[in-house]
């Protein structure tokens, strides 16, 4: 897996739980290189974030060992143990561990790359990590031009790990998708079904589709996924509905015996509108014509 982290010139990374410095280019690639990807952070590193919510984009997992600790829109672990457990079934390579410096420290050796944004200045920190000059397995492999904000100079520096401690990564999970809020509106069919939990059941899934991992998931309930011997945390996740893609539809139909289909199309921001008409007794015509 990969590290970022933006370090001053000793190697200092934070002061009052907050950034030493904001460099727009800096954020930029943090953006570019985490999209899409799974982030692995301490509590303290939530906090840290706007309103303290996870990234959006990304599969958040939050290390805590408190006790049924839940974080809306994210997976939180209760130990190490537990987080490289789950991290087994994602590709390394969309792993980043991005802090806090207890975080940083224990997951270094078993990192491969670390993209390190330097700044030429000493920001006052009260949080560190390992200097990687000074760590023999680790040395340059790459370095940008460098340049200048605010008067303070930086550059972006990757180093690369000869002899990284092994996670034995299996990239069972694959539809990083399912795991991020979609801005697309959900298109799929309504059945003609007289069962009861259908409309309920269609709501979930249209708030796990738009909303993933909407009530968080605890390190209790990480374990409880360990030992179900479920095919990947993927799948188990969308099987409970928590997660889900457009192809979940279809799939969600085929367990009800229903009549004629009709196709709709549900906005993300008319989604509560829908669920309270459902909830509310609404015959399946009715839910139809919803958003006709």
């Amino acid at each position: 897996m990969k590290l970022i982290v933006a370090v001053d010139e000793r190697w200092g990374i934070g002061r009052d739980n907050d950034l030493l410095l904001s460099i727009p280019d800096d954020m930029r690639f943090f953006r570019e290189k985490t999209r899409g990807k799974v982030l692995v952070m301490g509590y303290n590193t939530l906090l840290s974030f706007p309103n303290s919510k996870p990234l959006p984009g990304r599969l958040n997992i939050v290390l805590n060992n408190e006790a049924g600790c839940c974080v809306s829109g994210a997976v939180v672990c209760g130990s190490m143990e537990q987080l490289f457990a789950l991290l087994g079934d994602f590709d390394g390579g969309d792993v980043y561990v991005i802090g806090g410096a207890s975080i940083y420290r224990q997951l270094l050796p078993y990192c491969d790359t670390a993209y390190i944004t330097k700044m030429r200045f000493d920001g006052g920190a009260d949080v560190f990590i390992p200097d990687l000059d000074e760590l023999d397995n680790w040395s340059v492999y790459d370095e940008s031009e460098p340049m200048e904000h605010d008067g303070i100079g930086y550059s972006f520096v990757e180093y690369r790990n000869a002899e990284p401690l092994v996670i034995d990564f299996s990239a069972k999970s694959t539809t990083m998708s399912a795991y991020f809020g979609k801005r697309d509106p959900a298109e799929f069919d309504i059945l003609a079904c007289e069962d009861e939990e259908y409309a309920a059941g269609l709501c979930g899934l249209l708030r796990a589709y738009y909303k993933p991992l909407r009530d968080g998931f605890t390190a209790e309930q990480v374990g409880e996924y360990l030992g179900s011997g479920a095919a990947s945390f993927e799948s188990y996740l969308r099987e409970k509905r928590l997660i889900a893609t457009c192809g979940d539809f279809a799939g969600f139909n085929a367990s009800f015996k229903g009549g004629e289909a009709t196709r709709v199309c549900v906005p993300k921001e008319k989604l509560e509108r829908f669920a309270s008409a459902a909830a509310g007794g609404c015959t399946v015509a009715d839910l139809a014509g919803f958003f006709s």
